[in-house]
């Protein structure tokens, strides 16, 4: 999968991508799934918003914003192994890497995310490997795994994770964070203290995880402990370009957190959606325990392009 041709053709380099992605896929005894793009609800995500279809006037449904919840209604069919490449949608701004439609790669196999960022790492190397770029030796040696907990603390010297909102509010305050807020809740300050003091201070041209993210920005992902989910995020050149867990299978456990994020949303004045009462009666179906992936595959071209905007690596794009 070259992408160095010259000149260049994004026409065939996205091709390339996507048949040296399927490639792997295939390789590894996946198959290929496709899955309705509307929706009639979603997972009420308080930091993700849908786009609403409106047929005869009315809305009646939602273009996805994951293929996650569909895909995982099919691996109560048996197959351990599914993969999708398709676009999304969700209400962003247009900024250097977020755009309203984009391509996203999302896979389900068994195991752990232990399992899955091992694969990842070994997608990663398979598409880099037949890329044609000059960059193959950052990619050699072990991704690194970092611990967010640890990342914290080291790199702010608060660990969130041992602190409620007020306590968390009151710390970061005596440190002089910029732009918080009496209103911020807890994910909020967390995620201040994250972009203002984590990701800019780690320095690594090679490609890395974070791992072991907290429960209350990760809904649908297996509990580690108390505070934790067994969920990691990868990184390539200070730009996330993944994202996995191991899923929490447990039906009731999963409507209650669809419940708490309902109650953000309408903190937020934000549309709450209804459970997916089909997609709670296939979790209890599934065999455990299982993991998924999903991949910005317009932000991998970006990297692997050395682009700092997404807008360099699609083709066309919609303009409100």
């Amino acid at each position: 999968m070259r992408i160095d041709n010259q000149p260049f053709n994004l026409l065939e380099t996205r091709h390339n991508l996507l048949k040296t992605i399927r490639a792997y896929f295939y390789k590894h005894k996946y198959i290929e799934v496709e899955t309705p793009g509307l929706m009639k609800t979603l997972s009420p995500d308080p930091f993700i918003d849908p786009l609403e279809v409106y047929i005869g006037g009315k809305a009646s449904c939602y273009l996805h914003t994951s293929p996650e919840m569909n895909m995982k209604k099919l691996l109560q069919s048996g197959h351990e192994r599914i993969f999708q490449i398709c676009k999304v949608y969700r209400v962003e701004e247009f900024e250097e890497i977020h755009s309203i439609e984009f391509t996203m790669l999302e896979w389900y196999r068994e195991g752990t995310y232990i399992q899955a960022m091992k694969e990842v790492e070994e997608l990663i190397r398979y598409v880099v490997g037949r890329s044609g770029k000059n960059k193959k030796d950052i990619f050699k040696m072990p991704f690194k795994v970092y611990e967010l907990e640890e990342l914290c603390l080291e790199m702010s010297g608060i660990n969130p994770f041992k602190l409620n909102r007020d306590k968390l509010f009151r710390t970061m305050k005596s440190k002089d964070f910029m732009g918080i807020d009496e209103k911020d809740d807890w994910n909020n300050l967390f995620f201040k203290l994250f972009i203002q003091e984590v990701e800019p201070k780690i320095v690594e041209k090679a490609p890395y995880f974070i791992k072991n993210w907290p429960l209350s920005v990760s809904t649908m992902a297996e509990k580690k402990d108390k505070n934790r989910v067994e969920r990691f995020e990868l990184y390539i050149n200070g730009v996330e370009i993944a994202n996995g867990y191991t899923e929490l299978l447990d039906p009731e456990e999963q409507r209650n957190r669809f419940l708490i994020d309902n109650e953000e949303r309408k903190k937020l004045d934000k549309k709450t959606f209804e459970p997916d009462e089909e997609f709670l009666e296939a979790l209890s179906r599934v065999k455990g325990p299982c993991t998924g992936v999903s991949i910005g595959v317009d932000r991998l071209l970006m990297v692997l392009l050395d682009k700092e905007k997404i807008d360099d690596v699609l083709v066309q794009r919609f303009k409100a």
